[in-house]
């Protein structure tokens, strides 16, 4: 977690070339309202050739990944393109003019003093002009952060938000009754494991800082909550109560968690502060009350309670005030996630003959939509950071594994590099800020 990151960013003078009237970006020859866009192999020195191979094919998956985009393919590239090299001014823009593309990605990859450096380009093919342009520099073991990066000053650029794809997932994988908690690229790269409990360790999430993971373990024989740092790969206590000790949630300062204890008879919502301290009390019902999600602002909590006969996700002002239910579509509804923009929340429906499908509403409770339809168990929803995309645990395939699905068009996708984990109970963490 302590890999060294660095970036540098120019928009102007010789690197970028950007004019002083900057190109307008539209995307009126884009098929379904896809920007069409060329990501040919990158060049790279005898070194890197390779590396460069490969960060081309990360980089195009992340800009698909995001709906916003259709890859050309490379029978659509020039027909005499015979690959980029370390001049971008080779670029023939009139014969890529003729291909669908409306925007090219061009990156030469070389090393130097041990770092993996890419001088990374973005042009417009209309008018042979580059428009974005990064120099990044990166430790070795980090090298498809590379791509990752580039690919959200893409999305930055021409949308206005940055994507998602230098950012982690944190989810609980293993067998034979054994569980630990494990971090990866969102794209399922780089998959390390962050716990060494030899015990069942579940439910993950991730701090909005990025730095820290409130789990589930049994690592003490009895199911408490801990927090380990990423930094220093400690874990400490965060409740051990009798009774449930369950669903953490952090407040977006990343200071303090909501959680759910059973000590008082039935399941409840409380708060306490990341070092165990300050517990207080949020929800005080005869039903149960669990699954607590804060809105990023901070100033209310979504949470599951059947405290109307059946479980619904309810909504509460960050103190316990004012409870009111949100969800209206019937069956039962589990898993709140408040995305990050504040505009929605993802769940869990389960109703008859449809298994437990991920559901998406607007904050206030309207505007319901089902995100999948496979007819099996989905759970744990969590947003991508730019509130594009929803990861969640599914059992669709026969045994536990982790999908995303893009919220815009509905697309659902494996995440990949999972085949030999049985992975559950995603978290996706903030983009990642060294």
């Amino acid at each position: 977690m302590k890999q060294l990151f660095l970036f540098s960013l120019s928009l102007a003078i010789a690197f970028c070339a950007q004019a002083q009237n900057p190109v307008q970006i539209t995307s009126e020859g884009a098929v379904g309202n896809l920007i069409p866009i060329a990501v040919p192999p990158f060049a790279g020195d005898a070194s890197t050739a390779q590396m460069a191979r490969d960060l081309s094919g990360v980089l195009a998956y992340d800009l698909e990944y995001t709906g916003l985009f259709t890859i050309v393919q490379s029978n659509q590239f020039p027909a005499n393109f015979q690959g980029m090299t370390q001049d971008f001014n080779a670029i023939n823009f009139e014969a890529w003019r003729a291909t669908p593309a409306e925007h090219l990605v061009y990156a030469y990859i070389f090393e130097q003093g041990g770092k993996i450096v890419a001088q990374c380009r973005l042009f417009d093919v209309l008018v042979s002009q580059q428009i974005v342009g990064q120099q990044l520099e990166t430790d070795p073991k980090a090298w498809r952060r590379l791509a990752h990066k580039f690919a959200d000053e893409i999305v930055r650029f021409l949308t206005g938000t940055p994507g998602a794809a230098d950012s982690e997932i944190c989810f609980s994988a293993g067998a034979n009754g054994k569980k630990e908690i494990y971090v990866a690229d969102y794209d399922g790269g780089t998959v390390r494991q962050a716990t060494q409990h030899g015990s069942i360790s579940i439910k993950p999430k991730f701090s909005p800082d990025g730095r820290k993971i409130a789990y589930l373990s049994y690592k003490d024989r009895f199911p408490f909550l801990y927090i380990l740092d990423l930094d220093t790969g400690v874990s400490t206590p965060l409740s051990k109560r009798v009774g449930l000790n369950n669903a953490p949630a952090w407040a977006p300062d990343s200071k303090s968690l909501a959680l759910c204890l059973s000590k008082d008879g039935n399941t409840e919502v409380y708060a306490k502060n990341a070092d165990g301290s300050g517990e207080r009390r949020l929800t005080n019902d005869k039903g149960s009350d669990t699954s607590p999600s804060f809105s990023p602002d901070g100033g209310q909590i979504a949470f599951v309670s059947d405290r109307g006969g059946k479980p619904d996700i309810w909504g509460m002002g960050a103190d316990g005030g004012n409870p009111h239910r949100l969800s209206t579509q019937g069956g039962k509804s589990y898993d709140p996630a408040w995305s990050p923009d504040g505009n929605s929340i993802a769940y869990v429906v389960e109703r008859s003959g449809e298994g437990f499908e991920i559901w998406a509403m607007d904050a206030s409770g309207g505007n319901a939509r089902q995100l999948t339809k496979s007819g099996g168990s989905n759970e744990s929803p969590s947003w991508s950071p730019d509130s594009r995309n929803v990861v969640f645990g599914s059992s669709r395939s026969g045994g536990w594994q982790l999908y995303g699905v893009t919220v815009e068009t509905g697309v659902v996708h494996p995440v990949p590099n999972m085949s030999s984990l049985r992975c559950e109970g995603p978290s996706w963490g903030p983009r990642r800020s060294k």
